[in-house]
């Protein structure tokens, strides 16, 4: 049996300088790992030659690489890794027609065939909409649930998952050679958190509804607060005014004429203190009414229909307010 390990590996370093990458780049280091994988697998240190006979595969597209990865892959006891190897070599022989390679490469495919093991993946009816099920973390297509798939012996994870549902997944272990299990996915649960939300969907909607209703109210009283002020203003410059009338009225002439400066100064103040107090009454009246349409146009929070507003108010007999309602 060791003069056929020896034998392989002698075949293998002769086909990958047959059959050799097209960059120089490439093959240079192909080259190299490779007889470093070769040196490590002589001296049995197999678990660490597998990974650099592994890294020159993907550099070097031989059979001969792809034999020796197998090798070491069977060494390890990964039986379906080794095989998968061999199978690759056998496509890339026949495609060169090197048939030296492609005999090994069925020699060794059917040697492996008695120690593989499987793992079949069912899944429970009724499927969920956007199932998507891994096996050890590669997704599996769906024409291949329920199917023997060749897997190394030891621990493996299936995985399944769809939107809206809870993911789900399970460990199963392949004991030795030539072993097979079954993994059943179950229907997968709904997540609560989506059936939460539809059920409190309109939720939002009645909230703003609220909210609005109440942010309305507010700047409605903030619009009538400030009318109340313009209004205030307004009664201050009209008091003015009417003070600084009868003070210049005292430095008028007989023909209703100023006699002096400081009746013309007062009577210009006079006029001043007129115009702020009209723009203060016009303000604060627009204001105030502004506010009261904005109370009582806002969405009720308790839906009864029914509002009470303190809304300021002005006139010839001064600043007030009156209580108006909607019922």
């Amino acid at each position: 049996m060791r003069r056929h390990h020896v034998t392989t590996l002698a075949l293998g370093a002769a086909l990958a300088l047959t059959a050799l990458p097209a960059r120089a780049d490439d093959r240079a280091i192909a080259q190299q790992v490779f007889q470093e994988a070769r040196a490590l697998f002589a001296a049995g240190k197999v678990a660490e030659a597998c990974p650099k006979f592994a890294a020159a595969a993907q550099l070097s597209p031989t059979p001969g690489v792809r034999l020796n990865l197998s090798d070491c892959y069977a060494k390890l006891g990964k039986s379906a890794s080794a095989w998968s190897k061999a199978d690759e070599a056998l496509a890339l022989a026949e495609r060169a027609g090197d048939t030296a390679a492609a005999e090994e490469a069925r020699t060794r495919k059917k040697a492996l065939e008695s120690k593989l093991s499987y793992v079949t993946i069912a899944v429970t009816a009724p499927r969920a909409s956007g199932l998507a099920l891994t096996l050890d973390g590669e997704k599996l297509p769906e024409a291949v649930w329920g199917t023997a798939l060749p897997a190394d012996p030891g621990e493996h994870v299936i995985a399944a998952s769809a939107p809206g549902r809870k993911a789900w997944s399970s460990k199963a272990t392949l004991a030795a050679e030539a072993a097979r299990i079954t993994v059943t996915v179950p229907v997968l649960e709904a997540e609560a958190a989506s059936a939460t939300a539809t059920a409190t969907a309109p939720a939002p909607a009645d909230a703003a509804t609220g909210s609005s209703g109440g942010l309305q109210r507010t700047i409605g009283l903030v619009t009538a607060a400030a009318g109340v002020v313009g209004l205030g203003v307004g009664t201050v410059f009209g008091l003015s005014a009417k003070s600084k009338k009868s003070d210049y009225e005292q430095h008028q002439g007989p023909d209703g004429r100023c006699v002096d400066a400081e009746c013309a100064a007062l009577s210009e103040d006079a006029l001043g203190a007129a115009r702020l107090s009209t723009i203060g009454f016009v303000a604060g009246g627009v204001l105030a009414a502004a506010g009261a349409v904005l109370w009582l146009t806002a969405p009720s929070n308790t839906g009864d229909g029914t509002s009470v507003a303190l809304v300021p108010s002005a006139g010839a007999a001064g600043v007030g307010a009156n209580v108006l309602g909607r019922f």
